[in-house]
């Protein structure tokens, strides 16, 4: 059960992308259209963030000195 915490965001973005598809193919009206690629976009978005992680990494903030 080691595992679950390091692939939460993961399931996250699966189960966005997976909202928002439905939304997108299931609905014929435009507004909840344009909802479910509002999600599908956020899903994206996060995934991106999630692989943009380095290990032992460092925020480049210059200190004084």
């Amino acid at each position: 059960m080691n595992a679950l915490p390091g692939i939460f965001n993961y399931l996250v973005v699966v189960f966005l992308m997976m909202a928002g598809f439905y939304v997108v193919i299931a609905q014929g009206n435009l507004i909840k259209k344009l909802v479910g690629l509002g999600l599908f976009q956020a899903s994206v978005f996060i995934l991106y963030i999630t692989m943009g992680n380095l290990a032992g990494g460092a925020a480049p903030i210059v200190t004084e000195g």
